[in-house]
């Protein structure tokens, strides 16, 4: 895994923490992740914003993204930005794909599960999210990486973070995680090592009062003169 000085340089995020101070932190980053997912299976109903910016070797794009969840079987999922402006919805076995630029949207019957929903969905589209890790329940469980590294704790942007990363042969993920007893994914990174031109995706998370949900999140209701379209 490159340095954190080289890995900052490249991505541009050393002006982000110029002014920040590293200090010892003796967790491992695989039990700081865990703590970050048990924390989330804890609850049932959890909200979240989340800003993307996707450096590709195409170019640059970005993408708001409102992500409200309610377990077991409810999932909304609202993005707007440069290439995609949907919504998905989630309700116990029906997921829907809304496109507001087209104005048409998808049935699809899947399990009812958001996890067997989501699984479903990757496979059959061929598709990857990395939302989904915050999504997904387990995900302590899971977390299958060659290498990892804690570099401390840091100050980004006024909030105390732990600062880990983990690799493998065609990633490198770097991770903010708020201290504390209820610790929560603040920012995250994840370059693409097989890339021309070392592309990455940076991700800033902004988490919400459960209590923004509501039961009518989670049904569709066509617009006016939006068309169904169908799988073939």
């Amino acid at each position: 895994m490159r340095s954190p000085q080289k890995f900052l340089l490249a991505t541009g995020l050393g002006l982000l923490l110029s002014t920040s101070t590293l200090s010892a932190d003796t967790m491992s980053p695989k039990d700081i992740a865990k703590k970050v997912y048990d924390a989330l299976d804890n609850h049932q109903s959890y909200a979240f914003n989340a800003t993307i910016v996707n450096h590709s070797d195409e170019g640059e794009n970005t993408h708001n993204v409102s992500v409200k969840i309610n377990r077991p079987n409810q999932l909304r999922v609202d993005i707007i930005g440069d290439i995609r402006n949907r919504t998905n919805y989630l309700n116990n076995g029906l997921y829907t794909i809304y496109d507001h630029d087209k104005n048409f949207y998808l049935h699809i019957d899947t399990p009812k599960s958001i996890e067997d929903t989501l699984d479903a969905i990757f496979d059959t589209f061929e598709i990857k999210s990395p939302l989904a890790q915050l999504i997904y329940t387990n995900m302590g469980e899971r977390i299958k990486f060659d290498n990892s590294k804690n570099f401390g704790i840091v100050d980004l942007n006024g909030v105390e973070c732990h600062y880990i990363a983990f690799s493998d042969k065609t990633k490198d993920v770097h991770v903010w995680v708020t201290t504390g007893e209820t610790p929560l994914v603040k920012h995250y990174r994840i370059v693409d090592k097989t890339s021309k031109n070392n592309a990455y995706r940076s991700t800033t998370i902004y988490w919400k009062n459960a209590k923004t949900i509501s039961p009518s999140d989670f049904t569709f209701a066509a617009p006016k003169n939006a068309k169904e379209v169908f799988i073939d």
